[in-house]
């Protein structure tokens, strides 16, 4: 008996000096995720995955919130309102500067001091473009930061008609091959919209901030920080003017300004040719489009590839202001960052369910799945903080994201790259102007009612708005910025 006493009471000293794992905390961070075209049936399995890592690693328990992409960023907005959110990416929301003048996002330097050093590490210098008055608030989402327009087309139709995308350098050579692929394909269409009519940011420009708004902007190849108004320019008109062609030659959807769906989805349905998009290289962004819309595309591009604040800060990783747990968010954001692991399970899901390892060192869909079948939707993985740390989709090689790293010190950089516009000064007239633009300008580029009196009711309308005033802040910031740099 007092044997057993005895080692009775060393268990109780153990216990006590030597907590069990079940003992210690977990810290839940919630994570909203993004659906396009797949419903992600299989969440609760890829949650559990990823558990499996981060739970003992980390002591976090990451509990993944699937949001429609149609309403993203009510929702996200709601969730920064009530508390209900941790990790997000602010992508389709207000400005990353918009957030963080509101109190929504919480400034990240300390956290990443003490948790994010692979972060700082994978991102060097382009962490400055989530700055703001001295502070970081997000941390982009790593990728090939230089972007251009390019348009999708359908490869089997290219096929048919000897379509090279090679020989597209331009917006004349690519109505060249719509006009002729329309002639054969009638029932098809060209320029498919996104939500509200939406299609095409404006081409070769840097907006300093106000994303895909170009209220006050550097034309492309600027080096003298000159902000203008774009939509007075000779480049805006002569962009019309290809708009009213393409009305004209009947490329556009019936109903445009009505569309729901992302422009991409005709492609998946067989309804559209093709689409704009937005890639660092045009081979690149038809095969990541490919694997997402389950149909074999390639591509044509329009510009030259240019990194600028926004084109870095688009898709941009940030912890709510409200949150209860931003030391827990920042430590999962740098393991998403730096475990191939984990990124590749919320990239492209579980090995052996979702996707298998090629020969080839890539990764394509397991037996019987694709695209649209597979329960966690593959074509998401630039969404998610570090996609080139995973293995590249077929028939991407296994090298591909080192290109992409690559491009991000090869790429045209804008004259103004790590400038991040402080709107607070000037709200009130992003507010008004962004009104007027979302009253005039996807009529406008779509070619519906009378363009040249539309177009002088949308520059008159911005004026009254204040368009003025934010080029001359914009201007102001970006002079100070300059000193500061020299």
């Amino acid at each position: 008996m007092k044997r057993l006493s005895a080692l009775a009471l060393a268990a109780a000293i153990l216990a006590a000096v030597v907590p069990s794992l079940e003992a210690t905390p977990i810290v839940k961070v919630k994570v909203p995720y993004m659906l396009t075209m797949n419903p992600a049936k299989d969440r609760d399995q890829v949650q559990n995955a990823i558990n499996k890592i981060t739970k003992p690693k980390l002591g976090i328990e990451v509990s993944l919130v699937c949001i429609e992409f149609g309403n993203w960023g009510t929702q996200i907005n709601l969730m920064l309102t009530d508390g209900s959110i941790d990790l997000f990416n602010s992508c389709f929301t207000s400005p990353l500067s918009v957030l963080a003048n509101n109190g929504q996002v919480a400034p990240l330097d300390d956290y990443l001091k003490s948790d994010g050093q692979g972060i700082l590490k994978s991102l060097g210098a382009y962490i400055d473009c989530a700055k703001l008055n001295g502070h970081i608030y997000g941390v982009p989402k790593m990728s090939a930061f230089g972007v251009r327009d390019i348009y999708l087309m359908n490869k089997a139709v290219c096929k048919e008609m000897g379509i090279d995308p090679t020989k597209v350098k331009n917006l004349d050579d690519l109505t060249a091959v719509l006009a002729k692929v329309k002639k054969a394909h009638p029932e098809k269409c060209m320029i498919p919209t996104g939500k509200g009519g939406s299609y095409l940011n404006p081409i070769d420009v840097d907006t300093l901030g106000t994303s895909t708004l170009a209220l006050g902007v550097l034309m492309g190849g600027s080096k003298d920080l000159r902000v203008i108004n774009y939509y007075e320019t000779p480049e805006f008109r002569k962009m019309l003017a290809y708009v009213r062609k393409w009305k004209s030659m009947g490329f556009f959807l019936d109903d445009p300004l009505n569309a729901q769906d992302a422009s991409n989805t005709y492609l998946k349905t067989g309804q559209a040719f093709g689409a704009f998009n937005m890639s660092h290289e045009a081979a690149a962004g038809a095969r990541i489009m490919t694997n997402a819309c389950g149909v074999d595309l390639i591509a044509c591009s329009v510009d030259d590839a240019v990194a600028t604040t926004d084109s870095v800060t688009g898709m941009t990783w940030c912890v709510s202001a409200k949150s209860q747990n931003k030391k827990a968010a920042v430590k999962l954001l740098n393991e998403f960052y730096t475990n191939p692991e984990l990124a590749n399970l919320v990239c492209s899901g579980i090995e052996g369910v979702h996707y298998v390892v090629t020969k080839s060192g890539s990764i394509d869909y397991a037996d019987n799945l694709n695209a649209f079948t597979t329960g966690w939707p593959s074509g998401m993985g630039t969404f998610w903080p570090n996609v080139t740390i995973t293995k590249p989709w077929a028939p991407e090689p296994a090298n591909a994201y080192a290109d992409w790293l690559a491009s991000n010190q090869t790429c045209k950089k804008s004259a103004a790259l790590g400038f991040t516009f402080d709107a607070s000064k000037v709200s009130d007239e992003i507010a008004a102007c962004t009104n007027v633009v979302n009253q005039y300008y996807n009529a406008l580029m779509l070619g519906i009612g009378d363009q040249d009196s539309l177009l002088e009711k949308f520059q008159s309308a911005l004026k009254t708005a204040g368009i003025d005033a934010i080029i001359a802040e914009k201007q102001k910031q970006l002079d100070v910025w300059a000193k500061a740099k020299k």
